[in-house]
């Protein structure tokens, strides 16, 4: 079943365009021009990503972008404006937009700004009764760690805090939660993607740029996210990302609790806690001489390691029944609950995608099951590959790869693809390096020959 888009702003041209591009990538997608038929396409489309534009408005005191992300258990939002206009991003992220989409993007760049959405999809808080504090399911040893230490850095409102863990497991969360026990819980909560952006871009964003500052640059100039999460906190997604320039600048921040613009010469005082995440090993990184040690023992004051599922499996049946309820009303469908061979597939898997695999297994298995009950044969977890159960395996050598029966240069391009992610453990950035290219041509190539990201 494709995923259900709502297309809304009121430039026809660029509606057609976008259209155009996201069905040719197999969504379901619907286009509308004005803010009243954005509500009437929730009731009646009912999408699970909308992208906005910031000034579609419902009234002269109500925008369309607010109205949405203010909707409990609502959709995804994607807000849709100008490169130029920062301002306006910055205010969209605010308002509680997940990203913040360039107009007239390429369609493989507006693609991948919305599967990176749709992967954001972590268990957040309901009123399920197995839910632990925080919106954080589980009661194991490693989750009731976890939590001890958000409550008490919470109580420190300065503290600067490193999230460390694999993909999918759920670090935003936990940064979210340090945020909403905290003394700021009242302030906003500002999350930006440090490999998301150049790192002329990832400067200008976060720290703002002066008039002039670089060609383009808007009159007056704009505010960064930094002032943006002024009173509360700032979350720097993938760290381990960040150019070295901007490392050093942002050691002097976190030291000296001031910044400057681009292009300024003024220094600016800010009152934001900073937590910083990362599924890399940084220390490794130090080590490597690709991460500066003294920015790494800055940001790590207190570190919480989210554990991977594979090392809390007794917390499967609690999040697979959430999101098997979660599914059933989305769904209006009476399913109750899993076969004893499903819950022992769900408990026999190691997981290698952690939470935001075992949320996409139970979503395919609720479109599949014909009745009631979820069976293994809808789980169709024993085609997924495995991965080692230790934490911290022995490195081995890379398998050979069979050599490609096609011998034209796109086999050959696939097979050197996967080669290169097989020596770095399925490390993309490191990829990309190696193979001399940025990450959205990998992304790109990835899809083409359906190499499974993952290595």
């Amino acid at each position: 079943m494709p995923t259900r888009l709502l297309l809304a702003q009121n430039d026809e041209n660029r509606l057609d365009s976008a259209l155009r591009d996201l069905q040719v990538a197999g969504f379901e997608v619907r286009a509308v021009s004005s803010g009243l038929e954005v509500l009437a396409q929730l009731a009646t489309f009912q999408p699970e990503l909308v992208l906005v534009s910031p000034d579609l408005s419902l009234s002269d005191q109500e925008s369309a972008l607010a109205r949405l992300t203010s909707i409990p258990g609502g959709p995804l939002v994607l807000a849709w404006g100008e490169r130029s206009d920062v301002t306006a991003a910055v205010t969209a992220m605010r308002t509680g937009a997940l990203d913040y989409v360039i107009n007239g993007a390429a369609g493989e760049e507006l693609e991948m700004s919305i599967q990176r959405a749709l992967e954001s999809r972590i268990a957040v808080a309901t009123e399920s009764p197995q839910l632990a504090q925080n919106g954080i399911i589980g009661s194991s040893s490693g989750l009731l760690r976890i939590q001890e230490q958000i409550q008490r850095v919470a109580a420190t409102p300065n503290t600067t805090v490193l999230i460390s863990g694999e993909s999918g497991v759920g670090k935003e969360l936990v940064a979210r939660a340090v945020h909403g026990n905290s003394s700021r819980k009242d302030g906003p909560f500002v999350a930006l993607n440090c490999a998301a952006l150049t790192e002329s871009l990832l400067e200008a964003e976060l720290f703002g740029y002066e008039a002039g500052a670089f060609t383009g640059a808007v009159r007056g100039g704009r505010e960064g996210l930094l002032a943006a999460a002024q009173g509360g906190t700032l979350l720097l997604d993938e760290i381990g990302e960040l150019a070295p320039e901007l490392q050093a600048k942002l050691l002097r921040v976190l030291q000296e609790r001031v910044y400057r613009r681009v292009g300024g010469s003024n220094d600016l005082k800010f009152d934001v806690r900073v937590i910083a995440s990362t599924n890399r090993d940084l220390e490794q990184f130090v080590a490597d001489g690709h991460f500066r040690a003294d920015l790494y023992y800055r940001l790590n004051v207190l570190l919480l390691a989210m554990p991977p599922l594979r090392e809390r499996l007794e917390d499967i049946p609690a999040l697979a029944t959430h999101f098997l309820a979660e599914f059933a009303r989305e769904m209006n469908r009476p399913l109750e609950g899993f076969s004893p061979a499903a819950m022992e597939a769900l408990r026999n898997h190691t997981w290698p995608g952690n939470v935001r695999e075992l949320r996409n297994s139970i979503e395919r298995a609720a479109l599949l099951s014909s009745g009631n009950t979820v069976g293994s044969k809808e789980l169709r977890l024993e085609h997924r590959r495995a991965l080692p159960t230790s934490s911290a395996p022995t490195p081995q050598p890379p398998a050979a790869l069979p050599a490609p029966s096609d011998m034209s240069l796109r086999s050959l391009e696939a097979s050197h693809i996967r080669r290169v992610l097989m020596d770095v453990g399925g490390n993309r950035s490191r990829a990309a390096r190696i193979l001399g290219v940025n990450r959205t041509t990998l992304y790109n190539k990835l899809r083409r020959y359906e190499i499974d990201q993952a290595g």
